[in-house]
This record gives C-alpha cells, sequence and structure tokens, in this order.
C-alpha cells in the first residue's frame, strides 16, 4: 500500500510558540493579563484609533 503525501506541511514551533502552547488556558490568561498591565505602565492606551474608513467613523468637529 502506498503512502500518500499530505498536503499540509508540519509547522514547525519555535520554543516560545511551544512554551505558549503548552501553558493551560487558565496560565495563558494570567501571562496576557501581565502583557497588557505592562502596556498600559508604558504608557499604552486602549482607546481605539479613530479609522476613517469605518461606517462608523464620524470626524469630531471643533468648537
Amino acid at each position: 500500500m502506498k503512502r500518500r503525501k499530505s498536503k499540509y506541511k508540519k509547522r514547525i514551533f519555535v520554543d516560545e510558540e511551544r512554551g505558549w502552547i503548552n501553558l493551560s488556558a487558565k496560565d495563558r490568561i494570567l501571562e496576557t493579563t501581565k502583557l497588557w498591565q505592562l502596556y498600559i505602565a508604558l504608557g499604552g492606551s486602549l482607546d481605539p484609533e479613530p479609522d476613517p474608513q469605518s461606517p462608523f467613523y464620524f470626524k469630531e468637529t471643533s468648537r
């Protein structure tokens, strides 16, 4: 019996990705929370940037 070649290539993970995959769901949430806290501590903002191409974008009027 001939073995068929898979049309899908095996994904090779780097160590960082493998470490993330091996974490439990609970640990992933905890690590993500740490990253968001660091992002905000470094001055990041959770406010969305305006997107003029969005149908919900309304140009703010200046007074």
